[in-house]
């Protein structure tokens, strides 16, 4: 398998995690341009996400839920993501959340990558998911990484959530299902002080570049 930006396999002991690859936004305040597609020091933006799942050998596997055919190609050249068609990008975040869920089937964790943060790195991956490993297979768990307090993702949900992720209605995220199952909740700081930091707009392109 290819390794990608240095990243390490998963550790023994994670397994059946599925990475999912959140790719259908509508860049609304990207002035029109999906952001998605942006060249940032060389690269569309989304492949910095897409390089990194697919070097960490998630054994559940890695799942790009695009909208665009665009962003879609972004994935053609690794083997190992399995691209997933949002016919419905209107219906917002619930619906890449049950597709991607739906695609990863009987995984044990369902790891939620945004596609517009290039400077995630593979060691804030691990850290969300040694997280995991101290709460049990047996437990109902949420981890989220955090620097300095402020929340951020990947976001991991166990298989314990799995039908709250497919049944999410018109305008909820999963941050509802954190809000309800708080007692399942896990922070975890990281130390790279640029992983959490995503692109919205122009201006923070401009800033991280």
């Amino acid at each position: 398998m290819a390794s990608f930006r240095g990243a390490p396999l998963i550790k023994t002991g994670v397994n059946n995690t599925a990475a999912i690859l959140m790719a259908s936004g509508f860049s609304k305040r990207f002035g029109g341009r999906n952001k998605l597609l942006v060249p940032f020091s060389g690269k569309p933006l989304a492949r910095y996400a897409l390089e990194l799942a697919a070097g960490m050998g998630f054994t559940g596997g890695v799942f790009f839920v695009a909208a665009s055919d665009e962003v879609a190609v972004l994935a053609a050249d690794l083997p190992i993501v399995r691209v997933i068609k949002n016919h419905a990008p209107e219906k917002g975040m619930r619906e890449s959340v049950r597709l991607g869920v739906e695609a990863a089937g009987t995984a044990g964790y369902y790891l939620f990558f945004p596609c517009d943060q290039c400077f995630l790195d593979a060691a804030t991956v691990q850290a969300v998911l040694d997280e995991r490993l101290k709460a049990g297979d047996a437990q109902p768990c949420i981890v989220e990484p955090r620097f300095k307090g402020r929340q951020g993702n990947p976001c991991l949900f166990s298989a314990h959530f799995r039908e709250e992720l497919l049944s999410l209605g018109e305008g909820e995220t999963p941050r509802l299902i954190k809000a309800r199952h708080r007692q399942a909740l896990r922070g975890v700081e990281v130390s790279n002080p640029l992983a959490l930091q995503d692109i919205d707009d122009q201006e923070s392109l401009e800033r991280l570049t």
